[in-house]
């Protein structure tokens, strides 16, 4: 899958709210965006945040799980800025969805 079709993917699943996910399909998405981003020069500590929040929704943790999603906003944002050019603008659609979630959580 190239990157872009994964950016695709990966919004069209946020496009419900992501309390609206399936927690497994989200593991795996998780997975596959941990193992892509995890050579890229400023990827390293997305990676992290990626496996993370897939180890809480392994163990059930969705609360916690959710309320990662916004700090990764700034990781993506980040790695925007060094992306190949045609990535650019999906990586920073992606970035804003992060920053606005809340998942759902009141405050």
């Amino acid at each position: 899958m190239t990157m872009t079709n994964q950016l695709d993917e990966t919004l069209a699943l946020l496009t419900g709210g992501a309390e609206n996910i399936d927690p497994n399909l989200a593991v795996t998405h998780l997975r596959s965006w941990q193992a892509a981003v995890a050579g890229e020069p400023a990827g390293g500590l997305l990676a992290a945040q990626l496996g993370k929040v897939a180890e809480l929704l392994q163990s059930g943790q969705y609360t916690e799980a959710l309320a990662s999603l916004p700090p990764m906003g700034a990781e993506v944002e980040g790695l925007a800025r060094t992306a190949p050019e045609e990535v650019q603008d999906t990586l920073m659609r992606l970035a804003e969805v992060l920053h606005l979630s809340d998942g759902g959580l009141d405050g």
